[in-house]
């Protein structure tokens, strides 16, 4: 095919043609020219640890796409028992239904139930649904519905974890509670009796071969709380370990064979084949403020320094129970969370973010009053009287609720 040149800008003539340079075509160069300058400027900052790469493609994504028609959520805070993040999505728990939404507001499904007192336990990406009191428990996960069923008891706690593996903590015949854990096709692992204790928290491990749970009981006039460690394919507990004087809080495989059991009055390790338990740090119960474990084995603890009402510690552990960053926050803390990437601390009228080294990286006003936050990686969810307002978990902003 012959192609003949004319002169410049005047296109091509013959049988293919080539648009004119026109100035529109100039405008869209330059506007091509300056994003692509602007990706070299923010990669390079990005580089130097100024500006995380992803929280500025998040952005830019956003505006482009413009996600956010769904938002602010609409919630009906009378009805509404618990929310949470499950996985990087939203789950709702009222007295009628469980709905999981995206962190658009997109809803990814719902689904109701008739418990009459209903308990969440989110781990990850899963989530079970019971009844406290009751026998019905359903499964979840961030993008479907898995399964409904009924224990064979009064359900006092579940989990559910990795590899489909879940638990329930029930009252029992011949024992005062009594762990049941099934596999992925819902057949029961293996039980066993607690004679004397109740069932405070269970965990189970990412790759669903092991089984953790807490039970707190009171001897002579002291609490103490016993660790089970038990291994899926084996029927008695691989370690068990009494720790006096102290209430469960919070119990997570923070490694595969390492448990974490954070308590009033401080944190200890349990590990698989260890002869006696780890004390990680301790402290008065009424310093303690908040803890928060994500998914990665990290966690943190907060505790109001020497008692006082606007100087906070914020430490942040990791999954061997090493100290790797400490926040001094000198402003009343109500309450810190953990995503896998961020420390998010609420305080009145403000929410103030941190890197896991610490570094301060947004301070956001909230104009009104917020109930509770969800955050994620991406997102902090902010909880007012009727509805859920969104805004990035990366970079200073204002909140209007």
């Amino acid at each position: 095919m012959k192609v003949k040149f004319t002169e410049l800008n005047s296109g091509y003539k013959g049988e293919r043609r080539v648009p004119r340079f026109t100035g529109k075509s100039r405008t869209k160069a330059i506007i091509a020219a300056a994003l692509v300058g602007s990706f070299v400027f923010v990669y390079i900052l990005s580089l130097v640890g100024l500006i995380p790469l992803d929280a500025l493609f998040l952005k830019a994504k956003v505006g482009i796409s413009g996600d956010n028609d769904r938002l602010p959520l609409s919630v009906n805070t009378e009805s509404t028992l618990y929310m949470d993040v499950i996985g990087e999505s939203l789950i709702i728990l009222t007295t009628e239904n469980v709905s999981v939404y995206s962190d658009n507001g997109r809803m990814i499904y719902s689904k109701p139930h008739v418990f009459a007192k209903p308990g969440l336990s989110v781990n990850g990406d899963k989530a079970v649904v019971f009844d406290r009191g009751g026998k019905g428990f359903m499964l979840l996960a961030e993008k479907e519905f898995v399964y409904e069923g009924q224990a064979d008891y009064t359900i006092i706690s579940a989990e559910y974890g990795g590899n489909g593996t879940y638990a329930l903590g029930t009252k029992a015949k011949d024992a005062t509670s009594m762990l049941t854990v099934y596999d992925k096709h819902n057949q029961v692992a293996f039980q066993w009796n607690c004679a004397y204790e109740y069932i405070a928290s269970i965990a189970i491990s990412k790759n669903g071969k092991f089984v953790g749970c807490a039970v707190a009981g009171a001897a002579n006039g002291e609490l103490f709380t016993t660790v089970q460690y038990f291994g899926v394919d084996y029927k008695e507990p691989l370690n068990a370990q009494t720790i006096s004087g102290v209430a469960p809080l919070d119990l997570d495989f923070t490694r595969t064979d390492t448990l974490t059991l954070i308590t009033d009055k401080g944190a200890y390790s349990v590990e698989r084949k260890a002869e006696k338990y780890t004390e990680l740090v301790s402290y008065y119960s009424s310093e303690f403020n908040s803890c928060d474990m994500s998914k990665e084995g990290k966690y943190i603890i907060t505790l109001a320094k020497y008692g006082s009402e606007n100087v906070f510690d914020i430490s942040l552990y990791s999954p061997k129970g090493d100290v790797k960053e400490s926040i001094s926050v000198d402003f009343e803390l109500e309450t810190a969370y953990l995503t896998g990437k961020y420390i998010v601390a609420l305080a009145e009228n403000r929410v103030v973010v941190y890197n896991l080294n610490g570094r301060m990286v947004s301070d956001i006003e909230i104009k009104g009053e917020a109930l509770e936050l969800l955050p994620t990686d991406d997102f902090i969810f902010v909880s007012s009287l009727d509805k859920l307002t969104r805004c990035f978990t990366y970079g200073d902003a204002t909140v209007t609720l």
